[in-house]
């Protein structure tokens, strides 16, 4: 019997066999005023009856209580431990089937044996669940990462032919400028050395820009663990602006823009906001014809910093605001869009902890906005 019960149960056996005593003795006592019983014998049979009850009553109460009260506080015991089922005894208090059990005490042990072996059962299986939800997560992001891996490679693809057109360009006027720096060297005189180093000069500028635009492209493409860290946005928007001036569909396009010079760092990967930038700028071109407006501003607001990217133009229609950011959702005619590029740039702005929206600006023309969270001010920007 359990220590805590203990107590109660003797003082209800103290009383039942007070009571009985004091039944008895109110029977006896006229006896013993006639003389039909003496007071020795009216003490033994006083004593005798208050045993008699003691013994009945801790029969009664070890069957309709003690035990039970012991099997309701081991199942709960063994429930807070998280136990098994199959360690909780569904046997009512007497040993016979918990079905005849019936009511009371005995009734409650059963039923709360059953609870805490269903509970302990619903535990197990919410936890493997959990564990199922877990791995199902994890594939999850896994596709995810393949997913942003294949659309960087896309895009790459795609930026590929422009870039081999802008590098042409540079590579013709280091070979033009080598040729004048060499007649300028053979030459010999003051005036046409400086001129050679003049040429000099532009050959490495025109380098520097071959150099950039190849890297930025190679950044683009490289496969990366996410490295979220203090990174100032004129970094890759600079990236993404000079791969998309490399695409003959951008050229034309009169890009705007409005950041400040002491707009805080934000909490980003750089290369994977780069992308994010890319995209949108060349969406926003093709919105515009390749031939429009595309304005690009930042601003702090609180504990986060918003970039936004608006075009001139028709805007998103009503209709598809609610699906621009879902897979595979494109207003781009057939074979030039995957719709993949805004979803991709939703799971890469959400996992740094930022947020995109789409709508249109208020003097027409779409406008999408990043919100990314801003870094401490003692955080060095990358």
């Amino acid at each position: 019997m359990r220590p805590g019960v203990r107590p109660v149960l003797l003082l209800d056996l103290a009383a039942a066999g007070a009571a009985v005593a004091a039944v008895v003795l109110a029977a006896g006592l006229p006896l013993a005023a006639r003389g039909a019983l003496t007071p020795r014998a009216l003490a033994l049979v006083v004593v005798a009856g208050a045993c008699a009850g003691v013994a009945l009553g801790a029969a009664l109460l070890f069957r309709a209580v003690a035990r039970p009260v012991d099997r309701l506080l081991e199942a709960a015991e063994r429930l807070g431990a998280g136990a098994h089922a199959e360690a909780l005894p569904l046997l009512a208090p007497t040993g016979e089937p918990a079905a005849s059990a019936g009511r009371g005490v005995a009734g409650a042990a059963v039923a709360f044996e059953r609870l805490a072996g269903a509970l302990v059962e619903e535990r197990l299986r919410l936890a493997e669940k959990v564990a199922e939800l877990e791995r199902a997560n994890g594939a999850l992001v896994d596709a995810r990462e393949s997913l942003v891996r294949a659309e960087r490679l896309a895009t790459a693809g795609q930026l590929a032919s422009g870039i081999a057109h802008e590098v042409g360009n540079p590579l013709g006027a280091i070979s033009g400028y080598a040729e004048l720096a060499r007649a300028r060297l053979r030459d010999g005189r003051p005036a046409a050395l400086a001129q050679a180093a003049e040429f000099a000069e532009r050959i490495a500028a025109e380098t520097a820009r071959i150099d950039r635009l190849v890297r930025d492209l190679l950044d683009l493409a490289r496969p990366s663990a996410p490295e979220v860290r203090s990174v100032n946005v004129r970094g890759p928007l600079d990236a993404a602006l000079r791969l998309a001036r490399a695409q003959a569909r951008f050229r034309a396009v009169d890009v705007t823009e409005a950041i400040p010079e002491d707009l805080p760092a934000v909490l980003a990967d750089e290369q994977r906001l780069a992308q994010v930038l890319l995209n949108l700028l060349l969406n926003a071109g093709d919105a515009t014809g390749g031939a429009g407006a595309v304005r690009v501003s930042a601003r702090e607001d609180g504990p986060a910093v918003e970039l936004a990217v608006e075009d001139g133009g028709p805007g998103f229609a009503a209709a598809d605001l609610a699906h621009v950011f879902e897979p595979f959702f494109t207003t781009k005619p057939a074979g030039e869009g995957t719709g993949l590029g805004l979803a991709i740039c939703r799971g890469i702005v959400e996992a740094l902890g930022g947020e995109i929206r789409a709508g249109n600006a208020p003097g027409g023309g779409a406008r999408v906005v990043l919100r990314l969270r801003r870094a401490p001010r003692d955080g060095a920007a990358g």
